[in-house]
């Protein structure tokens, strides 16, 4: 969670990579002439004052400092917490004869405070009762595997009751990509001058707790020359839906068609269908198994549902939709093939998730095809098959990995994760939104819906995918909030969508 609040639209977030925020970070010190040094003074008192409003009653400090700018950061704390007498204690990982620069002239800062300095962990004392602990051990500049000594300060982090501060990142964690192994999970993460990627993807949201962001003073004009990563969209900088005018009729938002459901799996394409018909689209309308018509019109009587046993069958179904939804519980079977080819041959807008994107990667299916009015909505898993690559190269970078299948394909590419990335022509998005409870069957079906459902209703691709990924989410927090995440049905979000689009 970001600690920002909205009111009224506001611009998305923007994002930097490691190296922008050091070329961020050189022109606050080159062209706006603030020293390092003073920039490392505005972040320690920046997370200290923090520390302090987020755990008032704290009574105890534990510092675990690296030798880097982080580091520094760290021994600023512990010099302000040591000059308002709070018992605090630095252990130190590298050591203080290795550090220099910034670093070194904090370290002597928070040594002539009063700060008491460990280099051995056996030396710190149980951190229990209101002790918080913070992590200044490694910044943005980390990679790879953790090394000795802090593979052990992280352990023992990890291993402690007390809440963790993270400085800047939590140590262990990729500040592009959010891949981590070994790493700090943090209860609250101050960091400074540009929002690093890797906190809102990967493993960054499961490990950075709360995200607070301090600027420290740095002008716009900075900003402005260093171009962003990402732009992170939330409810509120996310285009809306228009008001309906009180003479609408249904014609005028589209009319959805989802396309699967083969043996054994109508309830996915069933979920998706009512989802649409939940998002506001006018009509919609399910092709599917033969054996899954009854279920649909007791389940949803609104939905138009059709049985087709072939793609000749399709056929006539595919001229009176605006947008065609193909993927849910589509199989992989000749018929899945069949459906999938045909519909691709239309020129209404597409959704493919699940098999149909299978099918895709495949090469048998729309072959070397490439459409501007399609979305693709894989997860990791699938976005490797249409890469032919592994899912541990997807996981190391997946924001290359979404601009990859984008120029491949062209369209809209959603690559779904905690961080959900939005490739497009013009860059690549992301959007938070959601919680764990939603790792349940069926979720991915309701946001195919809800997607092809507001591009009937006149979004441009990339805004339905945004406010599309940002319902789900949201819907998903509500359900939750409602009756809590363990045994989240996806069925549980179709009230709130309806709510939310309203």
């Amino acid at each position: 969670m970001d600690s920002q609040t909205h009111t009224g639209a506001t611009a998305p977030q923007k994002l930097y990579t490691a190296a922008a925020v050091q070329e961020l970070d050189r022109l606050l010190i080159s062209q706006q002439q603030i020293p390092g040094l003073t920039l490392m003074k505005r972040a320690g008192r920046a997370a200290f004052d923090r520390l302090r409003a987020h755990w008032p009653e704290v009574n105890r400090i534990q510092v675990f400092c690296g030798g880097g700018n982080n580091g520094g950061d760290g021994y600023v704390i512990a010099g302000l917490a040591a000059q308002r007498k709070l018992p605090v204690v630095v252990y130190t990982a590298v050591s203080p004869e290795k550090l220099t620069g910034d670093a070194l002239e904090a370290y002597r800062f928070a040594e002539r405070e009063g700060a008491t300095m460990v280099s051995d962990l056996a030396e710190l004392s149980t951190a229990d009762g209101n002790a918080v602990l913070v992590d200044a051990l490694l910044g943005t500049g980390f990679s790879g595997e953790l090394r000795a000594p802090v593979d052990t300060a992280v352990a023992h982090i990890n291993a402690s009751a007390a809440p963790v501060l993270a400085v800047d990142i939590p140590s262990g964690l990729n500040a592009d990509s959010g891949a981590a192994g070994e790493a700090v999970q943090a209860d609250l993460t101050v960091t400074f001058i540009g929002r690093k990627t890797g906190l809102y993807l990967g493993r960054g949201p499961a490990l950075t707790g709360e995200v607070i962001f301090d600027d420290l003073s740095a002008s716009d004009t900075v900003y402005h020359k260093v171009p962003a990563h990402l732009h992170r969209f939330d409810g509120g900088s996310l285009e809306q839906l228009p008001v309906r005018a009180a003479d609408s009729y249904k014609n005028q938002f589209g009319h959805v068609m989802v396309v699967g459901g083969d043996h054994g799996y109508g309830g996915a394409a069933l979920m998706a269908s009512e989802a649409a018909a939940r998002a506001g689209a006018g009509l919609v309308s399910l092709a599917s198994r033969p054996e899954h018509v009854a279920a649909a019109l007791t389940r949803c009587p609104e939905v138009m549902a059709r049985p087709v046993v072939s793609g000749q069958e399709l056929e006539p179904l595919l001229e009176l939709p605006s947008v065609i939804a193909v993927g849910p519980g589509l199989g992989q079977s000749p018929w899945s093939e069949q459906l999938l080819a045909r519909a691709g041959r239309t020129e209404a807008a597409l959704v493919l998730d699940a098999d149909a994107l299978n099918i895709l990667a495949g090469g048998r299916v729309l072959a070397g095809v490439q459409r501007d009015d399609w979305v693709l909505t894989p997860h990791i898993g699938e976005a490797a098959r249409l890469l032919n690559t592994s899912k541990a190269e997807v996981v190391t970078d997946p924001v290359a990995a979404a601009r990859a299948i984008q120029q491949k394909f062209s369209g809209v590419v959603i690559l779904k994760g905690a961080g959900t990335l939005i490739a497009h022509a013009d860059g690549v998005d992301l959007i938070n939104s959601g919680n764990p409870g939603m790792a349940s069957g069926g979720m991915g079906d309701l946001l195919t819906g809800v997607i092809a459902a507001l591009i009937a209703q006149g979004m441009t691709l990339p805004a339905a995918a945004r406010l599309a990924v940002w319902l789900h989410g949201e819907a998903g927090n509500r359900a939750a909030a409602e009756g809590g995440q363990r045994g989240l049905l996806a069925t549980d979000l179709l009230s709130h969508i309806r709510r939310l689009v309203d």
